[in-house]
This record gives structure tokens, C-alpha cells and sequence, in this order.
């Protein structure tokens, strides 16, 4: 496998997110990610493919205007975050190239963050004979650590992640977030595109740990790759106690939460034999705690 380091052959790297109607964030995005391509044009051969879901906004008429040299292609405004990069993704994995780098569309890396992934990468596969996946940790303004890499918190509980604080060295770790992670040519020909099952969330982690289960190396990477604000707020969705019953109800139902069909899949995938259990436990705990709000609010007043 080529390396930036010691390769004279340009590696070829296909770089694939997918965006839906916030179109000042994926144009600072693609922004960064074309800077990217300039400073490394000697070096590596980077190409930008864009799933457009469907937006409304203007955004994909951005990306064209702006930005000629992305690939665009396009949703219906059905495919959500896991359907669009299924899209963008097996479109360049039909193409075989050296790496393939996940971004999410809210991420603006760093300028020394693509060297610094594929060096991770040499020093994993000089440890492990052989080619993975690298994690890219992002931060907010205040240098916290917002997505990267996940380990679980104890195995006693299969479905627990807690998320890998980056150091001065490469760190092992289960899965990963996909708003910055770097996949091998090995990884991505043995692990296919990410799982259909799944429309919005839980496909990366779910590639992430299917890659752990084969052997499949994944380290973060040394210190951060980029911005992103964690934008999963408790606030509004169906953890916040604060919402009636049936709203947390409907949220937890939708496609952008915990979505039955997809929450199942994951967990007959990754919770072993007690996973119809783990399946309805968030379920039940939307009842039991929305339960127990209102009868503490009762009492208070």
C-alpha cells in the first residue's frame, strides 16, 4: 500500500460526505477540504464526492458554482445521514482507490490533518501488518473533544461507548464516529459499504465495530483533525424528561433517533444473546422516567 512518506506514486484518496440544507456549513467544509487537495496536488490525488440529499437551500447549486471540481450527486430527501454516504460512499468504492476518507458536511479539518491521518496509518501497519481504519478526533471552540473514536465503557455493557480523549500517540479503539475517519483499500474491500439496515445514525459505529469483530485495526489519531460542535443535544430529542410522554414517544420512533428497525439490527448485531433486552430498555425507560418527572413536578408544586 502506498504511503505519503516513501511512496513517489500519488495515492489516491476518495473523500465522501453527504449534506442536507445547511449550506454555510458544507461550503466552509468543502473549503478546507479543497485547500487540502492544493497543498497536497503533488502528493495525493484527492477527489470529492458530495451526496446532495435533496436540499432546498441552495446548497447543491453552491457546490457547483463554487466548488466545480466535487462530485455531486443526488437524493431525494429520503436518505438521511447513513443513506447518503451509502450513496456517495459505494459510488467510490466501485472506483478502487488507495483510501477513502469519511467527512461529515459540519467538519472543517485542520491543513496537517490529512498527512498526520496517513501517517497514523504507516505507524499502525508497521505495528499490525496490516491496513484499517483511522479515527480523526474533532473538538469545539473550547478544545473538547466532540466525535473520534469509541471504546466501550465496560463489557459488561455491550452497547456503552465512551469517546477516546486524542493524546501525543496513536490510541486503539472499537469503532468510530464518521465525521472524520480514514478507511484503507483492505478495510473497505473486506467491509462493503455501510449496512443498508440503517437510515440516519448508528451505521458508523456499526462499521466501525464489524471492523473490530474481523480484526480489522482502528486507532485515533494523535491529537485533533478538525472543528465540529457535537450537535446531538439531549435537549428536544426523547432523553429530554422535560417533554411529554408522547412527544419523547414520536421522537424516539423517528428515523433521526432511535428508530425500532434500525435499533434492532444493531443490537442483534453487538449485544449478543441479551439483545432483545438492550433493544427494550430505552424503550421502557422513556415510560418508567417520563412517569417519574411528572410525578416529582406534582409534588413540588
Amino acid at each position: 500500500m502506498p504511503t505519503i512518506v516513501s511512496s513517489n506514486e500519488k495515492i489516491t484518496i476518495a473523500v465522501v460526505l453527504t449534506c442536507f440544507n445547511r449550506k454555510e456549513k458544507t461550503a466552509l467544509c468543502l473549503e478546507a477540504l479543497t485547500d487540502l487537495a492544493f497543498r497536497l496536488d503533488e502528493k495525493v490525488d484527492l477527489h470529492i464526492m458530495v451526496t446532495d440529499d435533496g436540499s432546498s437551500d441552495g446548497t447543491g447549486e453552491m457546490i457547483k458554482t463554487r466548488y466545480p471540481q466535487v462530485e455531486v450527486l443526488k437524493g431525494d430527501g429520503n436518505l438521511y445521514w447513513n443513506g447518503g454516504m451509502r450513496l456517495s460512499y459505494g459510488k467510490a468504492l466501485e472506483r478502487r482507490y488507495d483510501f477513502y476518507l469519511w467527512v461529515n458536511d459540519d467538519t472543517i479539518l485542520f491543513p496537517n490533518c490529512l498527512e498526520d491521518l496517513l501517517a497514523t496509518h504507516d505507524a499502525m501497519l508497521l505495528s499490525k501488518g496490516r491496513n484499517g481504519l483511522i479515527a480523526g478526533s474533532t473538538c469545539d471552540d473550547d478544545g473538547n473533544v466532540t466525535y473520534g473514536g469509541l471504546c466501550r465503557l465496560n463489557p459488561k455493557r455491550p452497547l456503552s461507548f465512551s469517546l477516546v480523549q486524542p493524546s501525543s500517540m496513536p490510541i486503539p479503539c472499537e469503532s468510530s464516529n464518521g465525521n472524520c475517519l480514514l478507511i484503507s483499500a483492505e478495510a473497505a474491500n473486506f467491509l462493503g459499504n455501510l449496512d443498508g439496515s440503517y437510515t440516519h445514525g448508528m451505521g458508523d459505529i456499526d462499521y466501525g465495530l464489524r471492523a473490530t469483530k474481523a480484526g480489522i485495526p482502528i486507532w485515533v489519531m494523535p491529537g485533533f483533525v478538525g472543528k465540529c460542535d457535537n450537535d446531538h443535544s439531549l435537549e428536544g430529542s426523547y432523553l429530554d424528561i422535560t417533554l411529554p410522554f408522547f412527544v419523547r414517544w414520536k421522537n424516539a420512533l423517528s428515523v433521526r433517533e432511535l428508530n425500532p428497525v434500525s435499533w434492532a439490527r444493531f443490537c442483534s448485531r453487538h449485544a449478543g444473546m441479551l439483545w432483545p433486552l438492550y433493544w427494550a430498555l430505552p424503550y421502557t425507560k422513556i415510560f418508567f422516567t417520563s412517569v417519574k418527572y411528572r410525578v416529582e413536578s406534582i409534588f413540588k408544586v
